[in-house]
């Protein structure tokens, strides 16, 4: 199975795993795509500090506050998505060739965010994180160089429907909590899951093209 599903070098080449990666990729945008859309304050201001007093011997509670989403920090983000191969980077932040499967952006903020996607066997999860990283390291300093907060994010989706740790830090970085984080979670999975399927059903294909439920 994990031949069939994530390391058959046909099926790489006609294209099976970047059309199931695109299909996550999909869902990943769209989840992306409506927290960007929500209106939310520029950035959350700093509670008043207050004197604790802590008697002989004891030690001071810490109270955390409530965690700041990167979309907060900036306004007027925007986005693009390398669906069908037709990313081009934005020219207001620099020229390159390179595209990251997905850009968020803010120029107001001069923020941006990069995120690439992988969807792997899940005992690759972790390789293939640190390929994603070592391939984009002179595009973040590049960034970073004009002025840029910069943020390069990888996320790893197992094919088998299990995403990774990596799912969850993004999630929670634009701004899902609770039941909604898991929400979107399980739609990244059940995306990953739902293209390996319609992958097993024709792995005995010589041609293979998608079609029906795997459109």
């Amino acid at each position: 199975m994990a031949h069939i599903l994530s390391g058959c070098k046909i099926a790489l080449i006609q294209g099976r795993y970047r059309w199931r990666h695109d299909k996550v990729l999909a869902v990943l945008a769209d989840i992306l795509e409506k927290e960007r859309g929500k209106r939310r304050p520029a950035k959350v201001r700093p509670l008043l500090s207050t004197i604790a007093f802590v008697k002989e011997g004891q030690r001071p509670v810490v109270h955390s506050q409530a965690r700041q989403n990167l979309l907060q920090s900036a306004q007027g983000w925007e986005m693009e998505v390398d669906l069908g191969r037709r990313l081009h980077f934005p020219e207001a932040i620099l020229s390159t060739t390179l595209r990251p499967d997905i850009i968020m952006w803010s120029l107001e903020g001069k923020r941006i965010m990069l995120v690439e996607l992988t969807v792997p066997w899940e005992e690759g999860c972790e390789e293939a994180a640190e390929r994603k990283n070592g391939k984009y390291p002179q595009l973040v300093q590049d960034c970073r160089d004009k002025g840029w907060t910069t943020w390069l994010m990888t996320v790893e989706v197992g094919c088998r429907g299990f995403p990774a740790q990596s799912a969850w830090n993004l999630m929670t970085k634009v701004g899902l909590r609770g039941h909604l984080r898991k929400a979107a979670i399980r739609r990244l999975g059940e995306a990953a899951e739902r293209a390996s399927c319609w992958l097993w059903h024709k792995r005995e294909g010589i041609s293979w093209k998608p079609g029906g439920e795997g459109q």
